[in-house]
């Protein structure tokens, strides 16, 4: 989610209402990879290896599925061109789907297989993490938006794997599975800047604190989040004694929260305060759990995945981690994506999209 103006904040207000189910979408396959236009109120997903989904957010159902590459991965949205992205690892291209006419209006071939895709709204230019397989260096791929080509190659040592855009700052953050680093992108030039070490297998889209200027890099093999001070480049550690799963930021408060990815216990939740980097609360959670933060609300919402059944989707307060409620959501649920305009929260599973109003 991108928010572009920033916002001024001297109370955090509680929302006094409780988050309900109001609508259950059938799909035909896993939803499990979402993006959103909030202008067009429209939320795009993943069906199947090949095909774009198109939901209406104002009646809830699918408007249509659109052919795409294969084993699409990820996707993204320009809400500015009305315009969405597909990273298909398989055939390593990226899909152009037009958001009005939902029609592919073109297909980029930028490697072997692709992998992650981001985009900077305010330059319209699209960033994609390419994987080599004949050789131990890959590239970040920049698309202009304007003409759909291959504008640059950005050649890395290793395997760039997560994208994060800062688009007041024109950076690009890419963490690196291969030599556990994160590199800076000048959005510019298009040239790295800095690089710097952290910890082990950074699989997970980092998090930034815009009011501190922290870059938040949760690692999948280490027992330590990486906190990347972008002001200095200087990375300190904060100890959780866990593996991590996933990670999401209300930044209204200052509270960065993040799941455990352990699986022969117990998942952990730890709320990390960014102005001072210490643990200030943490969570017994499932593993495997996804977790979300509405920062309108401070409503902590913690998923899990599940071989059978319904699971519960557990909302908290966001300050205290009280229980709020729960609600019954789809098998396999896990994915998670808010809609900041109408406070919507939309819940992927194997056979249905969960809509939550919170």
């Amino acid at each position: 989610m991108l928010i572009r103006k920033a916002v001024r904040v001297t109370t955090q207000k509680i929302k006094a209402s409780l988050p309900r189910l109001i609508a259950t979408i059938p799909v035909s396959s896993p939803a499990v990879h979402f993006a959103i236009n909030p202008i067009t109120n429209r939320v795009y997903f993943i069906q199947g290896d090949n095909h774009l989904a198109v939901l209406n957010t104002i009646t809830n159902k699918i408007i249509t599925t659109i052919p795409i590459g294969e084993m699409a991965s990820h996707l993204v949205v320009n809400t500015r061109t009305n315009r969405i992205y597909t990273s298909n690892f398989f055939d390593g291209t990226v899909s152009v789907i037009n958001g009005r006419t939902n029609r592919v209006i073109s297909t980029i071939k930028v490697g072997e297989r692709c992998d992650h895709i981001a985009v900077n709204t305010h330059t319209n230019f699209i960033y994609v993490s390419t994987i080599s397989l004949n050789s131990k260096n890959a590239d970040v791929v920049v698309i202009n938006g304007h003409t759909n080509g291959v504008y640059r190659r950005i050649a890395f040592n290793g395997r760039p794997s997560q994208l994060l855009v800062n688009e007041w700052a024109n950076r690009i953050y890419v963490t690196n599975t291969t030599t556990d680093s994160l590199s800076v992108i000048n959005g510019l030039t298009n040239k790295i800047v800095s690089t710097v070490k952290v910890g082990r297998n950074p699989v997970i889209t980092p998090v930034l604190d815009r009011k501190t200027q922290q870059l938040y890099v949760a690692n999948n093999l280490s027992r330590y989040c990486s906190v990347v001070d972008l002001r200095t480049m200087k990375v300190r550690r904060i100890q959780l004694g866990r593996l991590q799963r996933d990670i999401t930021i209300n930044p209204l408060t200052n509270r960065i929260y993040i799941s455990s990815a352990q699986i022969s216990i117990k998942g952990r939740l730890f709320v990390v305060c960014s102005k001072t980097n210490k643990i200030i609360n943490t969570l017994t959670v499932p593993t495997f759990s996804d977790v979300l933060i509405n920062p309108r609300t401070n409503h902590l919402f913690v998923s899990a995945s599940t071989e059978t059944g319904t699971v519960p989707l557990k909302v908290y307060n966001g300050s205290s981690l009280n229980p709020l409620t729960q609600l019954r959501v789809g098998k396999g649920s896990g994915s998670l994506l808010l809609n900041p305009r109408t406070n919507r929260m939309y819940v992927g599973g194997e056979k249905t999209i969960s809509v939550i109003q919170d």
